[in-house]
């Protein structure tokens, strides 16, 4: 019995021993990892971000798609400052049917003339034209103009007024006819064509066209020298009194004068003449735009 008792007693001893030393392993632990996150604070926040409202990680179909925001087309740098139109007068063949003179007359003219011949080569005023509004038309885009031609090549078939309809309808500021004249082999010189004050379906744009017509014949007489043979005012043009828009028909010289002549069939003098039709244009436009 006394046996016993003295065993039982070992074992409750054993027994203490082993829950002190399991009691004190854990306090040992505990500071340990206590120890471990103080020194390590950035992952003891992330441990602890969780808020109550949080659940488990979204899904990919959960989450919204991000909305896109249309980029603005930029500006373009080079826009055009202004519209013409040119209309290189004459055409390869003549057209002899007739057309009102303006909008709704009874008065007629005839659709399309024949227009001068040079005594120095023989070309052909509509071949000359087109050369030279074709010269203006590069020197006014090289100068940020945008430019309508009423015609582009000889072969083409386009009365007076239609024309002044099509550049009406490209949406040109002004219209500038470029051509040259034939007469009495001794006339010489330049001059502008455009409507009378009182034109019933133009008037309207009787000083701006006037304004138009100065600016481009000082321009041209300063840088040739020609003559000035000043401005003929008519009712009688189709191509004018058809036009939504300021428009003149420059005279740049006489193909039927040996002289002058000379001078139209050169490049050089053909550039001078485009380059003052420019500057006319460029005039006519700070007048405006002040």
């Amino acid at each position: 019995m006394k046996q016993v008792n003295g065993l039982t007693k070992l074992m409750f001893g054993v027994v203490a021993i082993l829950l002190v030393i399991t009691v004190g392993l854990g306090v040992a632990t505990a500071v340990k990892e206590s120890k471990n996150k103080d020194a390590n604070p950035d992952k003891k926040h992330e441990q602890s971000v969780l808020t109550p409202t949080e659940g488990p990680a979204p899904t990919a179909t959960d989450v919204p798609m991000p909305t896109e925001t249309p980029t603005p087309t930029p500006e373009p740098t080079n826009a055009a400052k202004h519209k013409v139109a040119l209309d290189p007068g004459q055409q390869k063949n003549e057209n002899k049917d007739s057309e009102p003179v303006g909008p709704g007359a009874s008065d007629t003219v005839k659709k399309m003339s024949y227009g001068a011949t040079s005594v120095t080569n023989d070309m052909r005023e509509h071949e000359w034209n087109l050369i030279v509004a074709k010269l203006v038309k590069t020197e006014l885009e090289a100068r940020g103009y945008e430019v309508f031609m009423t015609r582009d090549k000889a072969d083409v078939d386009i009365s007076n007024g239609e024309r002044a309809k099509l550049a009406n309808e490209s949406g040109s500021e002004i219209l500038v006819g470029i051509q040259a004249d034939a007469g009495d082999s001794k006339v010489n010189g330049v001059y502008a064509q455009l409507a009378k004050s009182d034109n019933p379906y133009v008037g309207k744009l009787y000083k701006q066209s006037r304004s138009l017509a100065e600016c481009i014949k000082d321009q041209v007489l300063a840088a040739t020298g020609a003559g000035d043979r000043g401005y003929s005012e008519s009712n009688k043009l189709a191509e004018v009194n058809y036009s939504e828009i300021p428009v003149v028909i420059m005279q740049l010289g006489f193909m039927s004068n040996k002289e002058e002549d000379a001078k139209l069939q050169t490049d050089e003098y053909r550039q001078k003449l485009a380059i003052a039709i420019c500057d006319g244009i460029d005039k006519y436009f700070e007048s405006i735009d002040e």
